[in-house]
């Protein structure tokens, strides 16, 4: 119940930003490229036998967009392929915010945790995101 309330939450949030805020919002020292770790607790799927609940990647911000690729394989929980996928970006509060090409809302990950080194994100409950410089 509480995610179906947060979705219209943060559409009307990511939606009613200006375009100005959004690009005063990329803070320079996350451009460039960065190693990512995508994680979750077998225990938050039970019922999901025979996967692996770890993925890496990279995360490619510029100062108005970011692609995002993801090195699936079989058997991996997130992705059976090497995927990559470019969107515009911004960060608002804790908060990064990714917008798909129509400027619509895409996802939303929470900063657990930052430094020039590393940030920790995390996407609903219990997917976590770890970018390494």
């Amino acid at each position: 119940m509480k995610k179906l309330f947060l979705i219209p939450l943060v559409a009307f949030i990511a939606c009613n930003t200006t375009a100005d805020e959004k690009t005063s919002n990329r803070p320079s020292e996350w451009h460039g490229s960065w190693q990512a770790e995508w994680e979750t607790p077998p225990e938050s799927y039970p019922e999901v036998q025979d996967m692996e609940f770890y993925m890496t990647g990279v995360f490619e911000f510029t100062e108005d967009s970011l692609t995002k690729t993801v090195n699936g394989y079989p058997g991996c929980i997130f992705a059976i392929d090497t995927l990559s996928h470019t969107q515009s970006w911004y960060v608002s509060g804790d908060t990064l915010y990714l917008m798909n090409a129509s400027e619509s809302a895409g996802m939303t990950y929470r900063i657990a945790s930052k430094d020039n080194e590393r940030i920790r994100l995390q996407l609903m409950e219990d997917i976590f995101v770890t970018l390494s410089k």
